[in-house]
């Protein structure tokens, strides 16, 4: 009975082992079956469980540009899950932005829509006028390889300008906007002082204005000059192209408001038809300016063609606005023949008026004395004169008549040279009997020495300017000894 028992025990146990078995091999093969499907079909799996978007959400292009394809909006990283793309509507080819719909066919078989935007920009860049950028920063890093056919250093004002760029080989029609955004960079004196009354402008207060366009200045309320003491001041500076910023000061108003004091005004005379220099002597000073600028006006009505008395006006102004006037009368004299009514100050002022009318800005003192020397002979003819008068008569009768002798030629020679500051003096040849003539002519001191300065011509020669001793006594010898003079008399000249 026992082993009976024993039997039954041991059929039960091989039984259970059978089927442990047999469950064990069905798991691992049940395992292979779901590791080969995940290493065939993982990457299926993946694409078809995946949440991210297979397409960018917005393209941005410029009008003139190739419309993008529905294959540009995928992204690189999931391109490889699509078998086709196309728009469910084609986009139009018109500036601004576009709702559109990508159809995608994914390789497992299923479909997939996505919304995105397109942006046809207009083809305008702008650029902040003096700044350094290139073609990258203008349109975008996708353009870097983009050139664009206006140079920008070439642009030095605020507008509109027409360009091409080239765009992966072709040829757009763009335009640069170069506009200015920044205000002025202004600065104010620091310590600031005017006077009573003083009319105050921006150039008053302002020390440096650092902008690329023109600026205006504006005051917020118009700065008073009319008490003294110390006072604040906005100023509103404004450029063309509407950039504002301001800038505060304070300033101090001093001074008594007296005007400069006129000197050297007096009565003057010249001959009818010969105009004269009027500020032979007159100056201004002021108390606080120094010398002030003198004007002299004529009076309405005034005519040199006529004798008479008229009445010049001398004004003069300071910093502050307060002016002085004062007058003189003119005595107009009817003819040549009140000559000697002329004071030697009265034919110098006609001297001064004519250096007045020849250029001597950037000469040489030798260039502008040939100047002279050829105004002189430009002005006279020779004719033999009778008259007697000393220099600065004979100088007056050479500018009236136009013509005269050696006396004439010398007398005008001396007055310009003294009215344009060169020292000068006469040299005579004495007329050693009644059968000959005396000879006058001038020294002029130029460069540090002395030369002779004889413009009356001669038959056969009429040059002398600043001639050495050596060549007037060369050419005296040569023609009657008509340069012979008392040469103890007169300074040398250089050999």
């Amino acid at each position: 009975m026992k082993r009976s028992n024993y039997a039954k025990s041991s059929s039960g146990g091989a039984k259970r082992t059978a089927f442990a078995l047999i469950g064990g091999l069905l798991l691992i093969v049940l395992c292979g079956v779901l590791l080969l499907l995940v290493l065939k079909g993982g990457n299926q799996i993946t694409a078809q469980t995946s949440t991210i978007d297979y397409a960018k959400s917005e393209i941005a292009i410029y009008s003139g540009e190739p419309l993008p394809t529905a294959d540009a909006f995928l992204y690189d990283n999931t391109r490889q899950y699509i078998k086709a793309a196309r728009f469910l509507v084609v986009p139009e080819d018109k500036q601004g932005n576009q709702d559109i719909a990508i159809l995608m066919q994914l390789d497992d078989g299923t479909t997939r829509t996505e919304n995105a935007v397109l942006t046809i920009r207009e083809p305008v860049i702008t650029w902040e006028l003096g700044t350094e950028a290139d073609i990258k920063t203008l349109l975008g890093e996708e353009y870097a390889d983009s050139e664009m056919s206006i140079s920008l250093k070439d642009i030095t004002k605020v507008g509109s300008y027409d360009t091409t760029v080239k765009i992966h080989g072709s040829e757009l029609p763009f335009t640069l906007v170069a506009q200015d955004t920044v205000p002025p960079v202004v600065k104010l004196y620091d310590k600031l002082s005017f006077y009573v009354n003083q009319k105050l402008t921006a150039a008053d207060f302002v020390e440096s204005c650092e902008d690329l366009c023109p600026v205006e200045y504006h005051f917020s309320e118009e700065p008073s000059t009319m008490i003294q003491g110390t006072f604040h001041v906005q100023l509103i500076v404004t450029d063309s192209s509407g950039n504002s910023t301001t800038a505060d000061a304070d300033f101090t108003v001093s001074g008594d408001g007296e005007p400069p004091i006129l000197s050297g005004v007096t009565d003057m005379k010249t001959i009818v038809g010969i105009p004269i220099g009027y500020m032979r002597d007159v100056k201004a000073v002021d108390a606080h300016d120094g010398e002030t600028e003198v004007i002299a006006s004529e009076p309405e009505g005034f005519s040199l063609r006529k004798a008479g008395d008229y009445t010049i006006t001398y004004t003069s102004t300071d910093e502050a606005g307060n002016t002085a006037t004062e007058t003189a009368t003119l005595h107009v004299l009817a003819s040549i023949d009140d000559v000697e009514r002329l004071s030697e100050e009265d034919v110098l002022r006609m001297g001064d008026y004519i250096i007045s009318t020849i250029d001597r800005e950037g000469r040489t003192d030798r260039e502008y004395l040939r100047m002279l020397y050829n105004y002189v002979q430009g002005h006279m003819v020779y004719h033999d004169s009778k008259h007697k008068y000393d220099w600065a008569y004979s100088a007056v009768e050479a500018i009236f008549q136009g013509y005269g002798d050696c006396r004439n030629y010398y007398g005008l020679s001396r007055l310009l040279l003294t009215s344009a500051g060169f020292e000068n003096m006469m040299v005579e040849k004495p007329k050693p009997n009644e059968h000959t003539n005396a000879h006058f002519w001038n020294l002029v001191k130029v460069d540090g020495a002395w030369y002779h300065f004889d413009t009356t011509p001669r038959f056969n020669r009429s040059d002398f300017f600043l001639w050495t001793d050596a060549q007037m006594d060369a050419f005296s010898a040569k023609n009657n000894g008509c340069f012979e003079r008392d040469r103890s008399l007169y300074p040398a000249t250089p050999e």
